[in-house]
C-alpha cells in the first residue's frame, strides 16, 4: 500500500459509494496566543468552519462515524506541485509572449501584464479542466481507511447545500 496522509474526519453525508466528511480545521500555530500574526488575521478571515470533504466509502461508514480518512501521499505532492507550477508557468510564457509581440520599446511593459493576465487566466482554466480529468484517478481521491471506536462525536450542523 503507498504511503498515505491521514486525518481524523466525522461523515456528515452519504452518496452511493461516496461520503462527504468534515475534518477539524487546524491552524499550524493553535497554540500561539499572539493576535495580532498573520496566520491568526488569516484564519479569523476566514472563520472557523470546517470544509466538507469527498471521499470514497469502501468500508461502508455511515453518518455520524468518526473515521480516519487517507490520501497518497505521492497524488497529493503531484496535484498540489500542478495546483502552483502550472498557472505560474503559463505566467510567465505569458509575459514573454506579450513582451515578444510589443511593437514599440514604450509598450513591452503593458504588453508583458496583459500576456501574463491571460497566460494565468489559462492556467487556472487549464487546472479546472485538468482537476476534472484527473480527478477520477484513485491517486487524487481521499479514501475511509477506518473507523474510530468509541471517539465522543460532535455533530456540525450544515448551511445550505453541498455542491460537487
Amino acid at each position: 500500500m503507498p504511503a498515505m496522509i491521514e486525518t481524523e474526519a466525522i461523515v456528515v453525508k452519504l452518496e452511493n459509494a461516496v461520503a462527504y466528511v468534515q475534518a477539524e480545521r487546524k491552524s499550524s500555530c493553535s497554540g500561539c496566543n499572539e493576535s495580532n500574526c498573520g496566520t491568526s488575521v488569516l484564519a479569523s478571515f476566514l472563520g472557523q468552519k470546517a470544509p466538507l470533504y469527498r471521499a470514497r466509502n469502501e468500508i461502508g461508514a455511515k453518518i455520524g462515524d468518526r473515521v480516519v480518512v487517507g490520501m497518497n501521499e505521492t497524488g497529493l505532492f503531484k496535484g498540489t506541485l500542478l495546483f502552483y507550477i502550472l498557472p505560474l508557468l503559463l505566467l510567465f510564457a505569458g509575459a514573454l509572449a506579450g513582451s515578444a509581440l510589443a511593437v514599440t520599446a514604450e509598450t513591452r511593459d503593458g504588453y508583458s501584464v496583459v500576456g501574463a493576465a491571460i497566460g494565468l487566466a489559462a492556467g487556472f482554466l487549464g487546472l479546472k479542466f485538468l482537476s476534472a480529468r484527473l480527478g477520477m484517478g484513485e491517486q487524487f481521491q481521499p479514501v475511509i481507511l477506518s473507523r474510530i471506536a468509541n471517539a465522543p462525536v460532535h455533530f456540525v450542523a450544515l448551511e445550505g447545500s453541498l455542491k460537487k
